[in-house]
């Protein structure tokens, strides 16, 4: 008996030293890694700073593999949503067509909490910062124009921008579209009592839906909820990604582990002040998205492109209502690309994104 609590004994000790040594490793190699993505190709570009936007600094990163490239300025979802702790290299994998320019949008992500915003933002504010953030990126990096992409909430504000300023753009490409709310709330509607045909509670369920509610109450919130849960597709950036999205989290070269954890929702105070950005039931952020509605909106004086999920199927950003917009759009030149998975696939098929970009460089050139 002794001999054997020994045996397991050692076991458990060299067990503990394993795991250990694995952990020492793993954040040895973290500043490793981080270096290494911090270096500037070649003839390229790599600059990181803070650029004073609309009364408050707002963070950007600039990087590229050929100065002489077109500059791709990147929106981010949300509101509020910063995404540059974690898609920063899917960023990089369009860097051989585009000089690309990652943005935290005002008061979060790495202008957190220094430059944090107090009140709620508005859609006026939110414009006049795209406008400056293109000028200012005109200026820096010498380009009369620039191609602007957004995703989800960057997809209506990168077509508000295009559609508002077409001077200071070469090209817009929306991902993931939000074109209205109550046109897709109501494709919604429909989608989902199909979904629910064969199960009356559900089907009720969806019968009380009223898609013409901007601002849902909790009820509404938790009817959706049940919905999504049961019909919806949700992408996971860690599994659905055809990039290792841990390795990205890990040596991404531009965060701090604090900054990353706070993104990840590991932040309390984080968390309040995007709720109080968004407001109660996220009424501020869908009364901003809806000012920017892009019902009747068609007349593009540069290029559009597309890029949906053929399995989107949020209530307020229906892929087939942004089909039914791309069909009614006009512009110099278009064109709509789909990939496989939901919202956030655009982005997560970097190689498919890769190559629609380069076809779409090619075009502008």
């Amino acid at each position: 008996m002794k001999k054997a609590l020994k045996v397991t004994g050692k076991i458990l000790l060299w067990l503990l030293i394993v795991i250990v040594s694995l952990i020492a490793i793993l954040f040895i190699s973290r500043p490793i890694g981080k270096a290494v993505n911090d270096r500037t190709p070649d003839g390229g570009i790599n600059e990181t700073m803070y650029v004073d936007i609309n009364g408050t600094k707002q963070w950007i990163n600039i990087y590229g593999q050929d100065k002489d490239n077109p500059v791709l300025l990147y929106l981010h979802g949300g509101p509020c949503g910063a995404t540059s702790w974690l898609d920063w290299s899917i960023l990089r994998s369009l860097s051989e067509d585009y000089t690309v320019v990652g943005w935290d949008q005002r008061g979060f992500g790495h202008n957190y909490p220094e430059y944090k915003i107090d009140e709620q933002i508005s859609a006026d504010t939110m414009m006049q910062d795209g406008i400056e953030m293109t000028d200012y990126l005109r200026d820096h990096l010498g380009k009369d124009k620039i191609t602007i992409m957004g995703i989800s909430w960057g997809s209506i504000y990168a077509a508000n921008l295009a559609l508002e300023y077409p001077d200071r753009y070469d090209a817009v490409v929306a991902m993931s579209l939000v074109v209205d709310i109550p046109e897709s709330q109501q494709r919604y509607k429909e989608w989902v009592l199909k979904q629910s045909a064969n199960d009356p509670e559900m089907h009720k369920l969806a019968e009380r839906f009223d898609p013409q509610k901007i601002v849902l109450s909790d009820e509404e919130s938790e009817i959706i909820d049940k919905l999504d849960a049961e019909y919806g597709f949700t992408d996971d950036y860690f599994k659905d990604a055809d990039e290792n999205m841990y390795a990205a989290l890990w040596f991404n070269p531009n965060c701090t582990l604090k900054e990353q954890l706070q993104c990840l929702g590991f932040s309390d105070d984080y968390n309040a002040d995007i709720e109080k950005q968004h407001g109660k039931n996220s009424s501020n952020a869908f009364n901003m998205i809806q000012e920017m509605s892009l019902s009747g909106r068609t007349e593009y004086e540069v290029p559009f492109y597309l890029i949906e999920g053929r399995k989107d199927t949020g209530y307020i950003n229906m892929a087939e209502e942004a089909a039914a917009y791309f069909d009614k759009v006009e512009a110099p030149d278009k064109e709509m690309f789909y990939v496989d998975g939901g919202h956030m696939a655009p982005m997560l098929k970097s190689k498919e994104l890769s190559g629609s970009m380069h076809k779409i460089a090619q075009k502008n050139k």
